[in-house]
């Protein structure tokens, strides 16, 4: 039975070998391509390894070891600290009837020799400590009711205005707020520090429905901020995942300006989102990266996000051939660009010339990788070129940056926060995170105290007053 197959088998073997030498060709062109398809795919399977100089990812995500030892990239050989020369600065003695309690701390009257001591005008010396035990302030309220003695009609009191039903009071409750937001912490945190510091004991869901009421009292102020964004100048625009416990991921917004910035979560990454925050016609200029959402705004209204490029460039400099070559020769024009740019305050005509030149450079290589074999690159490429004039709105509005970093920056706070708290378990939660950094971040860049505005807004909130404006004046 073998020995009747393999006859059989032989010929079935012979018939498929080319028998030409055009089908020799026509296998071996085959054989080529399926070997460039094989190639392709692993080189994108290597590609997938991504870090934060070739893609968006956060440097935190690269790993230990990754970008080598911080000393050992050292611009300069220089020692910690401050240099030779350096003034240095000091904190300034405050006024004497700042001073809680004076020690006068005088030598011996007498000298060894038997001598009087004579002493001229003293140095101040000034320590700072807390008290040895900080305590919270409790006021009691008696809430009487009565029946009148006639109809029997019931009478009940009421709580002063300003004062909450709950527990914790109004400057307690911005402590909450801001301990949760521009310090980090967990509500288990604050409970214990509340506990320690102040000597009050609350649960975590005490502090949980602390952060709701902050949350509550930020809305008016926060919603009056969002609607300002649609007629700014100039925004920048960006999201990071930020998942909520049992309900999948959310998606944290941001539009950033010099001195504010607007945070709101939702459930999706879509494009009605970014309509919804500055609406369907924004008159802003609109910085951002190459995300696909924020295609509905015209690309001579867009700054596309020079940073992210750069990344891009980098990750196409990595591959093997001809894209590889296109890729060095972007990010190098990339490079080129930014060293220009920073000299932007010198001779405008011949940096005018100078970046004229880098847009020429710069479409060519485009257009090279677009048409190049290999198809990642000429995608990459292709799509570029589509948002060419958002490009270059920078050079035509001074106050228009070439990159995001406004908006990555703002987001980074939520990263940190995200990293040390965890998924938020409840809509709550969500509101808290978002009202709450926007106020915290918002403060930072108009140089107000966001303790001293969350006490103003809570307690206008317990009042029935309006929450101070969060929208920069002037």
């Amino acid at each position: 039975m073998d020995q009747a197959e393999t006859p059989g088998r032989e010929a079935t073997a012979v018939q498929d070998k080319p028998e030409t030498l055009e089908q020799c060709h026509a296998v071996i062109e085959q054989m080529g391509q399926e070997l460039a398809k094989l190639r392709e795919q692993v080189n994108a399977l290597l590609e997938k390894k991504l870090d934060s100089r070739n893609s968006s990812k956060p440097p935190s995500s690269d790993g230990p070891g990754s970008g080598g030892n911080r000393a050992q990239r050292r611009a300069s050989g220089r020692a910690r600290g401050a240099q030779p020369g350096h003034k240095g600065t000091y904190r300034e003695l405050l006024e004497e009837s700042q001073v809680d309690e004076v020690h006068d701390c005088r030598p011996a009257s007498v000298c060894e020799c038997g001598g009087p001591v004579v002493t001229g005008k003293p140095m101040r010396h000034q320590v700072f400590d807390v008290p040895a035990q900080v305590k919270a302030q409790v006021q009691e309220y008696r809430l009487y009711y009565g029946v009148c003695g006639h109809c029997r009609k019931t009478h009940e009191s009421v709580l002063p205005a300003g004062v909450p039903r709950g527990q914790i009071g109004p400057r307690a409750l911005a402590l909450v707020g801001l301990l949760g937001t521009a310090y980090h912490l967990t509500q288990p945190k604050i409970r214990d520090l509340l506990a320690q510091v102040l000597g009050v004991r609350f649960s975590v869901g005490a502090i949980s429905q602390a952060h709701g009421l902050v949350a509550q009292a930020l809305k008016e102020p926060v919603q009056a901020a969002v609607k300002t964004l649609a007629t700014a100048p100039v925004v920048h625009m960006d999201e990071t995942s930020y998942a909520r416990e049992g309900a999948g991921r959310h998606w944290v917004w941001t539009v950033t300006q010099p001195r504010l910035v607007v945070y709101q979560m939702w459930s999706s990454r879509a494009r009605y989102v970014a309509k919804e925050m500055l609406g369907e016609r924004p008159k802003a200029k609109l910085v951002t990266d190459r995300y696909a959402v924020y295609d509905w705004v015209d690309a001579a209204q867009r700054q596309v996000c020079w940073a992210h490029l750069l990344r891009d460039f980098t990750r196409i400099s990595q591959r093997a051939g001809q894209a590889g070559r296109t890729g060095a020769r972007l990010l190098g024009l990339g490079y080129v660009l930014f060293r220009r740019w920073h000299r932007r305050g010198q001779d405008k005509p011949a940096l005018a010339a100078q970046m004229e030149q880098v847009q020429r450079h710069m479409r060519r290589a485009l257009e090279r990788g677009a048409g190049g074999a290999c198809q990642r690159t000429a995608l990459t490429c292709a799509n570029v070129l589509k948002l060419w004039p958002a490009l270059w709105t920078f050079l035509g509005d001074a106050a228009v940056p070439p990159t995001n970093n406004a908006a990555e920056q703002a987001l980074r706070t939520i990263v940190l926060k995200r990293k040390i708290s965890g998924l938020t378990r409840s809509r709550r939660g969500e509101e808290f995170i978002a009202r709450g950094y926007t106020v915290v971040e918002s403060c930072k860049r108009q140089g107000r105290d966001a303790l001293a505005y969350l006490r103003q807004a809570m307690q206008a909130h317990f009042t029935g007053g309006l929450a101070p404006s969060l929208v920069p004046s002037g």
